[in-house]
């Protein structure tokens, strides 16, 4: 009775059986050779990354040391160009456009020289009743340079007596038959921001001087004996 209860196996069961189970090999070692596969890339990765992390910590300063100098020198280079031009740039406008300026005095006593008849009349000008002959005026004949912008005016400022900051000038002045030289003095103003003009002369060889402002003469007050006037307040 047990003989007839067990199934009959034959060829094909067992072909069906040996194929399965070769299946379930070939998939358990693929899974495996994947698992390794990802592994190695796993490991090979960190290892990047902890040799990149190594090279990051362990790089030498020279290189930020470098940067560091380039980028001050250049800001520095920047800084000091930005000061050199704002320096020109005022002094230049200082020069051209104060009333204090060597040029603004300079031409306001060109004008007086110009408006002056008397003037006029000792450097021969050659004046009508319609046009007037033009005047050149021009600094210190240095050179033979025949460009009279090249010619620089003589100028310098130094502190009175009085306290106060004087201004000298001196500049010539041509006419067609005539050649003069003309000293101008100005001394800093308290009302205005214009220098006052203290004095003023020219100079025409074979002339007498001419005094457009005559300076003032201040006359000292004697004092008595150690000093002190012993006679009645005036």
């Amino acid at each position: 009775m047990l003989a007839k209860s067990l199934p009959k196996l034959n060829f094909w069961s067992n072909a069906r059986l040996s194929t399965s189970c070769s299946a379930r090999t070939l998939l358990v070692g693929l899974a495996q050779r994947r698992g390794y596969a990802a592994a190695q890339f796993n490991n090979s990765t960190a290892s990047e990354q902890a040799k990149k992390t190594a090279k990051t910590k362990t790089s030498p300063l020279w290189p930020k040391i470098k940067a560091f100098t380039s980028f001050t020198v250049s800001g520095a280079l920047v800084v000091g160009a930005s000061g050199l031009a704002g320096l020109v740039i005022y002094l230049l406008l200082q020069e051209l456009f104060s009333p204090s300026g060597d040029t603004r005095l300079f031409n306001n006593a060109v004008s007086m020289v110009e408006s002056d008849p008397e003037a006029r009349e000792l450097l021969l000008c050659n004046d009508s009743g319609k046009s007037k002959e033009r005047l050149k005026a021009y600094g210190e004949l240095l050179t033979d340079d025949r460009w009279t912008r090249n010619r620089p005016i003589l100028s310098t400022r130094r502190i009175g007596k009085d306290g106060r900051e004087h201004h000298y000038l001196r500049f010539h002045v041509e006419s067609k038959q005539k050649l003069a030289l003309v000293h101008v003095e100005a001394r800093e103003s308290d009302k205005n921001y214009t220098p006052d003009l203290v004095s003023m002369y020219m100079d025409i060889p074979g002339e007498k001087r001419y005094y457009f402002i005559k300076p003032q003469v201040s006359i000292a007050k004697p004092k008595g004996f150690l000093g002190v006037n012993w006679g009645p307040k005036t």
